[in-house]
C-alpha cells in the first residue's frame, strides 16, 4: 500500500471493506429472497389471480414484474415480507 502526500494510505481497492452489522438488526434488515415472492398475485388490472413473476426485479430494486395470462399485461408490485 502506498503513501499519499499528507501521509495516510492510500487505498488501492485490493483490500476488502467490510461491514459492520447494524445494532439492532430485525427481519427487515435481511434480504428478500425470490423463492420468498408470491407466485401469483392479483392483476390490478382485471382482477384474475392466474398471473406468475415475470421477472425479479421491476423498474427499480423494491419492484418485481408479474404477467397476467388472462388479460396479457406485465404489471410491478412491491417485494414485501408476508
Amino acid at each position: 500500500m502506498s503513501k499519499r502526500k499528507d501521509g495516510r494510505d492510500e487505498d488501492d481497492g485490493s483490500r476488502r471493506k467490510e461491514s459492520t452489522p447494524v445494532s439492532g438488526a430485525s427481519e427487515l434488515n435481511t434480504p428478500l429472497h425470490t423463492e420468498e415472492l408470491p407466485a401469483a398475485i392479483e392483476c390490478p388490472f382485471c382482477g384474475s389471480r392466474n398471473s406468475e413473476q415475470f421477472s425479479t426485479f421491476g423498474s427499480s430494486l423494491s419492484l418485481t414484474q408479474y404477467y397476467c395470462n388472462a388479460c396479457r399485461t406485465v404489471f410491478e408490485a412491491f417485494k414485501w415480507r408476508g
